[in-house]
């Protein structure tokens, strides 16, 4: 599991305490990354304005024939009436929405597991938390293994050396460790 990957379940856990929503927001027509990316912050903009205390998390999947399309859940009831005026005012199409049990938030993580990341979405976050409320982030997320010790070690001994140099130190050293 990469750290990504943990941080959002831990995230859709501590969101999963409240009634849930799961919401996709589509196009009728495909979009580029960045041109889909703009329109959500646009409709984000929208929804935070009327519900200042709305929570939730975003997720990012792309599907071949609809193109990227947004996949929300969210901590509070939206009107979706008022919602689909506000996407529209956006430029989004279809919207669906459904009242999900809490451990269902979990759902979304599927969209960070795919096999194959499309290299339109290359250095991309695919899921994003947003709202007055306390997520985990991937840099709190750590993993204890011998490597990332060494990794750790080195970052606290060898100052400037940038990450690289350090990474391939690491790797000579869990290797020397291994075969001794």
């Amino acid at each position: 599991m990469s750290k990504s990957k943990a941080a959002f379940e831990f995230s859709a856990k501590r969101l999963g305490t409240e009634k849930l929503y799961f919401w996709t927001f589509t196009f009728a027509e495909v979009l580029d990354v960045k041109a889909t990316r703009k329109k959500w912050n646009h409709l984000l903009t929208l929804l935070r304005r009327k519900y200042p205390k709305l929570c939730g998390l975003r997720a990012f999947e792309l599907h071949e024939e609809h193109g990227l399309h947004v996949h929300l859940v969210t901590n509070g009831w939206i009107d979706v009436n008022a919602a689909r005026a506000m996407a529209i005012k956006a430029g989004w199409g279809r919207i669906h929405v459904k009242r999900i049990p809490a451990e269902k938030a979990l759902y979304m993580g599927k969209y960070l597991t795919k096999e194959d990341r499309a290299p339109c979405l290359k250095g991309w976050r695919l899921w994003a938390a947003f709202g007055p409320w306390k997520w985990t982030k991937v840099k709190d997320v750590r993993f204890e293994s011998e490597f990332s010790q060494i990794i750790r070690e080195l970052a606290a001994t060898s100052g400037g050396q940038n990450y690289f140099h350090r990474l391939a130190m690491a790797d000579e050293l869990y290797f020397k460790r291994l075969i001794e």
